[in-house]
């Protein structure tokens, strides 16, 4: 299958603010630290659900029949528009919450209602992946995999937002260091799941095999874009900052380089994703 760019960018910067929201929600409102990043990374996740709806339309010939999917319920991008939807008003709904200075205890089952959400939404976008007719994506690992990803990118994004802020809350920023690094760690784990998913898949073919991963024409994808950049080199960022030694990254280069490395990996991901997607019969 050809690389569908629409839809790698809209799955990516969907998860990208599914993400920073529940990130910033563990934080502040379960967590109660940092709490004065809970405006600017509200507006962030609501861009980033934004613009990843706006790349999910670039998919479509006819985008104005967007609407006539609209009306099959079961249909994926029925699904996906919805939560987006759900996920964003309740995120708009928390801003107005914590503009009229609300209760904390009514901001906190907002962002908690909001965050549920997000974690179903990154899990849709994966699931709308899953069908028997393409082998490489027939596993629920895919939907899984979507949420870790965009777990890994709201603890940096998260991180970020932390970072730049004025009297930098230590304690919160050693949290996020340790959410990175547990969310890194399932990512890789279930990266392998997936590996294993591929080669005991029915109906093999060169073109969806692990060799091809591996060793093969998507090797440098897969050991450059997915092990190097988006697990070892923000692992070893997230290592390296915020230690005694002086001469070790500051918590705001680390974050913010981990970050971009994050992003590329979910790219390179979604890229070799759709390159495995070839069907169990060829008819085009």
């Amino acid at each position: 299958m050809s690389i569908q760019w629409p839809l790698v960018f809209f799955t990516l910067f969907v998860g990208l603010g599914c993400g920073t929201f529940v990130g910033a929600v563990v934080l502040t409102e379960w967590c109660g630290k940092a709490r004065q990043i809970r405006t600017i990374s509200s507006i962030l996740a609501i861009v980033a659900l934004g613009i990843g709806g706006m790349s999910s339309t670039l998919h479509l010939g006819h985008p104005e029949r967007m609407f006539g999917a609209l009306g099959h319920p079961t249909s994926g991008i029925f699904m996906e528009s919805t939560m987006i939807f759900l996920v964003g008003l309740t995120i708009f709904i928390y801003l107005l919450a914590l503009r009229r200075n609300a209760a904390a205890v009514t901001c906190k089952i907002i962002a908690t209602v909001g965050a549920v959400l997000a974690v179903v939404l990154a899990f849709v976008n994966g699931d709308a992946y899953v069908m028997a007719s393409i082998p490489a994506w027939n596993t629920w690992i895919l939907p899984v995999f979507y949420v870790a990803s965009a777990a890994v990118m709201g603890c940096f994004c998260t991180g970020v937002l932390l970072a730049r802020t004025e009297d930098v809350d230590t304690t919160a920023l050693a949290m996020i260091k340790q959410a990175a690094l547990i969310a890194i760690a399932i990512q890789t784990v279930l990266l392998i799941a997936y590996l294993g998913h591929i080669a005991a898949a029915p109906y093999p073919d060169v073109t969806r095999s692990v060799a091809r991963v591996l060793a093969g024409n998507l090797a440098s994808l897969f050991w450059g874009g997915l092990v190097l950049i988006g697990l070892l080199v923000p692992a070893v960022l997230m290592t390296k900052f915020y230690t005694k030694n002086t001469a070790s990254i500051s918590p705001l280069t680390s974050v913010k380089l981990g970050l971009l490395s994050v992003l590329a990996a979910g790219v390179a991901f979604r890229v070799m994703m759709f390159l495995l997607g070839s069907s169990i019969k060829q008819f085009f």
